[in-house]
């Protein structure tokens, strides 16, 4: 359990990184080159991701801007994100730069649906939820060098516990709130006993957001407790589905999703199917005779159940080393591996008296 004095200390911590947001449109925002841009009298260049978000932002689909650059080369790609920059935009009207100000870099581009939420307000709410829901901060979660994430993971005075299976127990009603500028959002968290000597392994859900810093969307998550009925109805999908997933083979093709989950959340190719192996099996059945597209490696048994799949990615957000204690990938992967066992299968259960 984290202590108030802790709490307060990586708020700060957080709070005092030095990262400064600036709010634009899209019409401000004018393409320079290829990854360089200028709003107002700055200009500045990013990474090529940064520059994607900003073209999604403007609505460039994937793809134009390598046709506009293979067609009138550099120029090209300038009118193109010039073009669409000025039109009116349909979508997402507001986009975040984040820069370090200590190195001027642009460290992260971030789609903003309503408002921007700040770190503080952040912090703000969450402190006003523990206190009206009866909860504790347990652990804090974050990128060191960025303010786009924060999760707080917050345990009940009250723990109320209940089983996935007979000997097969977890704490049903952890909560977490998770930050970035664009939202909060509120879920469940499990946290299980997964062997004798104590360790345990946790697994995330989540169950609403609100978009904007105004008082009645905060209200609204402000009153979702261990009793209301989202929370309810995320425990009870939960435990259907791990009991589908103790009893249902994972395809390959559900292993390859764990792999890219896994890639997503930075870990490399080579250690991600050290830990799943995906590339292996599918190489198997490839040399046994059978195809090995996405449809086919549906309908091909891998050598685990669902639930130990869900188990290895769970288990590896809790337990890496890869990651410092506080990293928010760590969350990040837990929701995605939760989102994986909710997802219909590839491989049917069945029942058979036989």
């Amino acid at each position: 359990m984290m202590s108030t004095d802790e709490f307060y200390k990586i708020r700060q911590q957080v709070l005092e990184q030095p990262i400064c947001y600036k709010e634009v449109e899209a019409k401000e925002i004018v393409a320079m080159g290829e990854n360089h841009y200028r709003i107002g009298n700055v200009v500045f260049e990013v990474r090529p991701d940064i520059a994607k978000t900003i073209d999604h932002f403007a609505g460039i689909k994937s793809g134009q801007t390598r046709i506009a650059f293979d067609s009138y080369g550099e120029q090209g790609v300038i009118n193109l994100r010039n073009f669409f920059g000025q039109a009116e935009a349909k979508n997402n009207k507001h986009l975040i730069l984040a820069a370090n100000t200590d190195t001027k870099e642009i460290v992260e581009a971030i789609l903003v649906k309503n408002k921007m939420i700040t770190p503080a307000v952040f912090f703000d709410f969450a402190e006003m939820f523990m206190d009206k829901n009866q909860y504790l901060p347990e652990q804090v979660e974050y990128i060191q060098e960025s303010r786009n994430g924060v999760s707080i993971l917050m345990k009940p005075y009250k723990e109320e516990l209940m089983e996935y299976a007979p000997g097969d127990e977890f704490m049903a009603n952890g909560l977490y709130l998770k930050w970035t500028p664009s939202e909060i959002n509120i879920g469940n968290y499990y946290r299980r006993l997964v062997c004798e000597n104590g360790s345990t392994q946790l697994s995330q859900h989540s169950i609403t957001q609100a978009f904007s810093p105004d008082i009645a969307d905060l209200e609204r998550l402000l009153n979702i407790t261990a009793l209301s009925g989202p929370l309810k109805s995320n425990t009870d999908l939960m435990l259907a589905n791990a009991r589908i997933a103790m009893r249902t083979t994972a395809s390959v093709r559900e292993l390859g999703v764990a792999v890219k989950m896994l890639n997503i959340h930075d870990v490399t190719p080579e250690e991600a199917n050290r830990i799943i192996p995906y590339n292996q099996i599918k190489e198997l059945y490839k040399k046994a005779g059978y195809p090995t597209n996405s449809e086919q490696l549906a309908q091909a048994k891998s050598d685990r159940t669902m639930w130990e799949l869900f188990n290895t990615l769970t288990h590896f957000s809790t337990h890496n080393k890869i990651w410092p204690r506080h990293d928010i990938r760590r969350t990040s992967l837990m929701e995605a591996s939760m989102t994986l066992l909710n997802r219909q299968r590839d491989i049917k259960e069945y029942f058979s008296i036989f």
